[in-house]
């Protein structure tokens, strides 16, 4: 980790006063790096803080490089505040995203700064812990490609589909060990915090922070990739369940004796509304003789079929590829439906690879939305495309990461 970071939270403390002052500062920079900036009325209000204190405790991280000063606030009444954020490269973060079919890997620091750039790699997720070590392999030779110092990261953030909970570092649905968790395993190989979040829960932390969703109390994240996934903002907050594996509407049931699903059970959401079901209609349909302008594909490309392919080639005016992302769309929103009665959302962020079909996908979700929705629930809810670049699952992991280190460091602070 840098400098500062480290003579912060390895600080030798003799002193009760001298405790008391590193648990405000760290208190600090958690609530900076939840909020973005702050003045000194912010830090009074949170963390109920007298203000010639903050005034003090502000001074010395100024001082030690932790924050800084960058903008002026709005005003209400008198002069406007200083506003402070924290400096560049305080915390740099590993952030590992395993999704079913691909690895990928970047260093973003606590502003955003990429610190190493964004490598994606073909990689299949399997069900067992076995791939634990082809996994960190790869990741292993990221960080020799990219000359990254392991020292001067904070930690590592893994982000990913499955059964996810987080306090445990366990995942039920991939890499599962009954021997280890995830992040114990890769704690002991990189000697750095390791945490885990379900993917779809990164992706609503980064709407939250920073997209459509910020101003919303009631919103719900889709994630739309090879799976479905299911992020819920419930009272302004990313809402997780008893055991952090909410929002699974992948798994739902929806067809009647259909499919089998990879989680043992037919008739999934997943099995007909998800880029895996969109890819093997696809090729079911072009073994039959369909045409289509994935015919031109080469042939190791038509095998290794993705959503993109298909999702371009729409784009393009291919008849075949609207009419599968059409009945895809079709099958989402009657999910949607579902959901929107059930839950009363404000606003429907849709997020993901198959998001990128814009108004191909859009549409036809809308209009089962429009069959299958009572009026009044419809009319109060917005469904748009996420805002964000594709950069965001990791901005979202990076925060979390931040976030939850602050919190883990404050918590041992308190029992010193």
């Amino acid at each position: 980790m840098t400098k500062a970071v480290n003579l912060l939270i390895n600080k030798k403390l003799e002193s009760k006063p001298e405790k008391k002052n590193l648990f405000n500062k760290i208190s600090i920079i958690k609530l900076i790096a939840e909020l973005g900036s702050v003045s000194v009325n912010d830090i009074v209000k949170n963390l109920y803080l007298s203000l010639p204190t903050v005034n003090s405790l502000i001074a010395e991280l100024l001082e030690d490089d932790f924050i800084r000063q960058f903008d002026k606030g709005e005003s209400i009444g008198g002069r406007k505040p200083n506003l402070y954020k924290l400096c560049d490269g305080l915390f740099q973060v590993l952030s590992i995203e395993l999704q079913r079919f691909s690895i990928t890997m970047s260093i973003m620091d606590n502003n955003q700064n990429i610190i190493a750039e964004t490598v994606e790699l073909d990689n299949e997720l399997s069900r067992n812990g076995e791939n634990l070590a082809a996994i960190t392999q790869i990741v292993d030779q990221y960080l020799i490609d990219k000359s990254v110092d392991i020292e001067n990261l904070t930690g590592i953030i893994i982000g990913m589909p499955g059964l996810i909970n987080a306090e445990e570092g366990t995942n039920e649905t991939f890499l599962h060990d009954d021997n280890q968790s995830i992040t114990n395993y890769f704690e002991r190989i990189y000697k750095k915090p390791v945490f885990i979040l379900n993917d779809v829960k990164g992706a609503a932390y980064a709407e939250l922070k920073f997209g459509l969703a910020k101003n919303t109390k009631n919103s719900l994240i889709i994630l739309m990739d090879w799976g479905i996934g299911l992020g819920i903002v419930s009272n302004g907050e990313v809402y997780l369940g008893r055991d952090g594996y909410s929002g699974e509407v992948g798994h739902m049931p929806f067809i009647d004796n259909g499919e089998l699903c990879y989680c043992g059970k037919r008739g999934c959401l997943e099995t007909v509304a998800s880029g895996i079901a969109l890819v093997n209609n696809a090729k079911q349909e072009i073994q039959k003789g369909e045409l289509t302008k994935l015919n031109e594909l080469q042939p190791d490309e038509l095998q290794h079929l993705t959503p993109t392919h298909i999702i371009e080639a729409a784009n393009k005016g291919d008849q075949f590829a609207i009419n599968q992302i059409s009945k895809l769309g079709t099958n989402l929103g009657k999910a949607f439906a579902s959901l929107i009665q059930l839950l009363n959302p404000e606003l429907i962020v849709l997020g993901g690879k198959i998001a990128k079909a814009n108004e191909l996908i859009t549409i036809p979700i809308q209009q089962a939305i429009n069959s299958y929705t009572m009026a009044i629930l419809k009319e109060h809810c917005d469904i748009k495309v996420s805002s964000l670049n594709l950069d965001s699952n990791t901005v979202g992991l990076t925060n979390y990461f931040i976030t939850k280190y602050l919190s883990v460091e404050l918590l041992h602070k308190s029992k010193i």
